[in-house]
């Protein structure tokens, strides 16, 4: 499973998918409607695309600062 991240001034956004384009295309959405919603641009996002970060996640384990807690 694959996490997108992004971090804006004032919030975090996470999506999750099978594969890191559908991670980031869910994040991509979610930006767009948090866009509509603070009645700003949808597309406020894009200047900042290049800040969507994206990570490998293994279920069932234990995360601790993106790194997995070895058990």
């Amino acid at each position: 499973m694959i996490k997108a991240t992004f971090e804006s001034s004032r919030f975090s956004f996470e999506a999750y998918g099978q594969t890191t384009t559908h991670a980031i295309n869910a994040l991509k959405k979610g930006l767009t409607k948090h866009g509509e919603e603070y009645g700003i641009a949808p597309d406020w996002w894009k200047e900042y695309e290049g800040d969507i970060y994206t990570s490998y996640i293994k279920l069932n384990e234990c995360y601790r600062d993106n790194s997995i807690v070895k058990v």
